[in-house]
């Protein structure tokens, strides 16, 4: 059924019957030409029940809201002002309220100016006015809308379906009280928010389910170009092993480093979206429904934290595991073997000559002999504490240069 405007008489009904709405009012969109200047102006407007504002939750910043008094006819004619057209027309001066202005030939006094960020559905408006006020006859027939709407704010404690009910059963009452003008009228109950944006849930889902899918592929990314840097970095895990740092040590190190990196990621991101939704609103202020209200606020800073937590160690533990587990022998022998084939002495490593002619080879058997130097201080001081303080002889096992097995043999 398509939905279609309510007539004023019809309004003041449902709001007599029903127990569902704490309050309700109606409005009507109304332009009017603003005179009494050296040039006429036309200004947007709206016409209000009084208790528009509070049923919004609103109240002016400035004077006064409508009382139950303005909305009638025959009462003195009043208006309330936008913030924006306060500035614009009166320069934001507080002393307007309780001046006259003329609209469509008739003086209204200005009773107050509404909240600075006010928009309703999203549309500033200049002037609001009494719709109670208007003398129309149409207005007062209940078989004519008049491009009439209500709003509502449901009790405490009233879900939608309940205030559905209820106002399915006032519409059967009035169509049984006035068939002429009400048989087969029913009433619509929307939420607000659905109104104005629309059914955009599932568009946002989908949405929300794609930045999920980029933010696994990018995690994923990370995750496999760590575990390649932390292989590459297996001869240092080695040497760390070596001089007594334990497998937590270790993987605390390279969690903390994911996390350094899902911490500037996160940053990034939210500098990308801070300038970005800027950028948007900007663009397409038409096609976004309350963009005013679209801004980063702290669930937005919370979320991104969380996130970025998540990603950091969740997708850090795995590379950290697989690092933590370093077998010192077959890294020494990996290395040996990648020298290329150049012999180095362990003689020679001492004293700082290698056989060959490369210098990375002599590079490279230093630090195996700091390795093997290292390793025997350790188990040397462990077995000094022994009762019997026998010296143990290790044998270490540097790797195959050019067909010679070099041995590295400590006796202390």
């Amino acid at each position: 059924m398509p939905e279609a405007p309510i007539s004023y008489l019809n309004f003041l009904d449902w709001q007599r019957a029903s127990r569902t709405f704490s309050s309700m009012a109606i409005y009507r969109h109304e332009d009017f030409n603003l005179t009494g200047t050296d040039r006429a102006t036309r200004v947007n407007g709206l016409m209000i029940s009084a208790g528009f504002l509070s049923t919004l939750g609103l109240h002016p910043a400035h004077g006064r809201d409508f009382a139950s008094s303005d909305d009638r006819l025959g009462a003195a004619p009043v208006a309330l002002l936008s913030d924006g057209f306060w500035h614009r027309r009166y320069g934001g001066d507080s002393s307007v309220i309780g001046k006259s202005m003329h609209l469509d030939g008739n003086e209204y006094i200005i009773v107050g100016i509404l909240p600075a960020e006010f928009r309703f559905y999203d549309v500033e408006r200049d002037v609001f006015l009494p719709i109670g006020q208007w003398s129309d006859p149409s207005f007062l027939d209940r078989r004519v809308d008049v491009s009439s709407h209500a709003v509502g704010r449901l009790s405490p404690g009233v879900t939608l379906a309940e205030a559905r009910e209820e106002m399915d059963s006032i519409a059967r009452q009035l169509a049984i009280e006035y068939p002429e003008a009400d048989k087969g009228v029913g009433v619509s109950v929307i939420p607000m928010k659905e109104d104005i944006v629309g059914n955009v849930q599932p568009v946002l889902l989908a949405l929300l389910g794609a930045v999920g899918f980029l933010l696994l592929i990018a995690c994923a990314n990370v995750a496999s170009l760590l575990l390649a840097r932390s292989m590459r970095r297996s001869g240092e895990f080695a040497l760390r092993a070596a001089i007594g740092a334990s497998s937590g040590r270790i993987i605390a190190q390279l969690l903390t480093e994911s996390l350094i990196i899902a911490g500037f990621g996160g940053v990034a991101g939210l500098l990308s979206a801070f300038f970005g939704t800027k950028v948007m609103v900007r663009t397409l202020p038409a096609a976004l429904p309350r963009s005013g209200d679209i801004s980063i606020d702290w669930k937005v800073l919370l979320l991104t934290l969380t996130v970025s937590l998540i990603c950091g160690l969740g997708f850090g533990l795995a590379p950290a595991l697989k690092s933590s587990h370093v077998n010192l022998q077959q890294v020494l022998r990996q290395s040996a073997r990648g020298a290329g084939g150049r012999t180095t002495s362990f003689a020679g490593a001492v004293r700082g000559h290698s056989n060959g002619d490369g210098a990375g080879a002599s590079g490279r058997s230093r630090t195996h002999v700091a390795l093997v130097c290292c390793t025997m201080a350790s188990q040397s001081g462990l077995q000094a504490r022994s009762r019997d303080h026998v010296f143990d002889v290790s044998v270490f096992d540097l790797g195959d240069y050019r067909g010679r097995n070099a041995r590295a043999v400590a006796a202390l």
